[in-house]
């Protein structure tokens, strides 16, 4: 079983070089390097990404063994949450995909973690727990974007929604689960809170390089989904459990050109 590890990146170099490094170490398995892969996409990052992912001495090994594959998304303007995942997630070769934010660190043996989940439980979703008030605080916020399933169910739920109703930020990852969650693969929460620690920040650094047009309501927005009220998150979940279960549907999903330097 091989487990891809997808991670796109614009403007959070400074986040990927705290949190890559770590999660490359506490779960590459040097006497089975195939098992594993983590795929960053560089979402036309304007900062310095190119230039450490492809010269860092802590990452040459990882390179070198094709563990650590990285690709380029030219010519975008705007973080486009669900059309930078779909890109990623293309480009995985692993029987089981997964998330992680660039700024999250996964923990020791996360990938193993998975493995044990996915060999009982093989049309699974892993994911951080929505209602989970603990995980929206502190070290462990910003983890939820944290979901793990099958290639083949990935697919056939068509990637995430790239539709304008996910502009800026806007849940797209939560849509996936509910999406999951009706197509009967059982969510598994990830109960562990050693695999869902977090670089903090603030949330502006959340809506940056995003499609919005008021600052203001997009930090409500977040707000309003911290789980500190139940009320917007079982509002967000009704609203989408009429949806669609498959996602652009006739419609390519993260199209775009990709370059490998």
């Amino acid at each position: 079983m091989k487990l891809s590890l997808c991670t796109t990146c614009m403007g959070r170099t400074h986040h990927l070089k705290q949190t890559l490094p770590r999660n490359l170490a506490d779960n590459v398995d040097w006497s089975r390097p195939d098992d594993v892969e983590f795929i960053v996409l560089d979402y036309s990052s304007p900062d310095d990404l190119v230039e450490w992912i492809t010269t860092a001495p802590e990452l040459k090994r990882y390179r070198d063994a094709g563990i650590l594959r990285f690709a380029q998304a030219p010519g975008q303007t705007t973080f486009r949450h669900s059309h930078a995942k779909n890109m990623a997630h293309a480009l995985a070769s692993g029987d089981y995909l997964c998330n992680i934010d660039a700024d999250n660190y996964t923990g020791v043996d996360f990938v193993g973690y998975l493995r044990d989940i996915f060999r009982r439980r093989p049309n699974a979703v892993v994911a951080t727990n929505r209602f989970d008030s603990r995980l929206n605080m502190g070290l462990y916020k910003g983890s939820m974007g944290r979901i793990a399933l099958s290639r083949t169910n990935f697919h056939l739920l068509g990637g995430y929604d790239e539709s304008d109703r996910f502009r800026g930020w806007s849940g797209e990852d939560t849509d996936l689960v509910l999406r999951a969650a009706r197509a009967f693969m059982r969510p598994v929460w990830i109960r562990d809170r050693q695999y869902l620690r977090v670089v903090t920040h603030d949330d502006s650094e959340r809506i940056r390089n995003t499609d919005f047009s008021d600052a203001e309501a997009e930090l409500a927005k977040i707000s309003s989904l911290d789980g500190s009220s139940m009320r917007p998150l079982v509002k967000y979940v009704l609203n989408r459990a009429v949806a669609p279960r498959v996602a652009n549907r006739g419609e390519p999903i993260g199209a775009g050109t990709i370059t490998f330097p």
